[in-house]
């Protein structure tokens, strides 16, 4: 496989299995999103990557390649903290010359990446005087400075207003779209959910489910909401209507004001669409809601 292959990664700490088999896939071009509640093993997992902590058990591939983590990986990899730290006394553009110097990469990417991340402005100021949000996307900057192959992103949204969210989003899309991969741990489910290719999910330190949205959402099983505008329709025919649905026997089917619910399996949609036609003038409208990433998630760690 291309991209990062990460297997059967057992960290123990003491009497602590922190990580037990866990495999982690991460193909060019995509963007997988790490959650977990908190003591899951994301932080754990994020240090192997990246050589902060040496795992009792690995194996790694990069490209199809057995792989070590070495210089040469660590080259690879890009990292924003969830908490980001910088001496106040230096200057943006002092800080990303620091970080060029010390990765090889040419002065004239650091106005690129001041460029990049919109502080061009606040590049000669002392960082002590930077906002959450500005010291957020200078370490942004440091993070995609080497341009890397896998750019590693804790909690990535901490301090980001819209306009640094925005920025963060088109990093991300440049990132797939120039074949490089995105690794971002988050709490943040419905914010990043649509910038995620598939997502992992972790529990005491095992992988709980990995896959994409529709994915977990079928190992979920859990109903979707469709709404039928009934507007000013008399009551005797709506009634009609939720009664053929009732019949029909699949799931929830209630009156709510001006409209009618039903939740049914995602599978069965279609079908209780499709009796609603047989009712014309009644049914004004259809809205199908899918359940949230939020609910999915809850549905998974509480079966487990």
């Amino acid at each position: 496989m291309r991209g990062l292959q990460a297997r059967g990664i057992s960290v123990r700490f003491g009497r602590l299995q922190v990580l037990d088999d866990v495999t982690l896939p991460v193909r060019p071009g995509q963007a997988v999103m790490l959650v977990g509640p908190n003591g899951a093993g994301k932080t754990t997992l994020i240090k192997v990557l990246l050589g902060l902590v040496h795992p009792d058990f690995a194996v790694f591939e990069m490209n199809g390649k057995r792989a070590e983590i070495d210089n040469d990986w660590k080259r690879r990899m890009g990292y924003l903290p969830e908490a980001v730290a910088f001496s106040g006394n230096l200057s943006g553009v002092q800080l990303l010359r620091f970080f060029a110097s010390a990765r090889g990469v040419p002065r004239g990417r650091v106005d690129e990446v001041l460029r990049r991340v919109g502080l061009v402005e606040a590049g000669r100021r002392n960082i002590r005087g930077y906002s959450r949000g500005m010291r957020q996307r200078l370490g942004l900057g440091v993070a995609i400075l080497a341009e890397p192959d896998l750019l590693v992103l804790d909690e990535p949204t901490s301090g980001l207003d819209q306009e640094g969210l925005s920025l963060l989003w088109s990093v991300i899309a440049e990132w797939r779209e120039a074949g490089r991969m995105v690794l971002a741990s988050t709490h943040d489910l419905a914010l990043m959910e649509r910038r995620m290719d598939e997502i992992c999910v972790l529990r005491e330190g095992r992988v709980l489910a990995h896959g994409t949205v529709e994915d977990l959402r079928h190992s979920a099983r859990l109903p979707h909401r469709i709404w039928l505008e009934v507007g000013q329709a008399p009551d005797a025919k709506v009634e009609l209507l939720c009664e053929a649905m009732r019949k029909w026997g699949k799931g929830r089917i209630e009156r709510v004001g001006d409209r009618v619910l039903a939740e049914v399996p995602s599978d069965e949609t279609l079908a209780l669409v499709e009796i609603q036609s047989g009712f014309p003038g009644v049914v004004r409208g259809v809205r199908v809601e899918e359940p949230t990433l939020d609910a999915v998630y809850d549905k998974l760690l509480g079966a487990a």
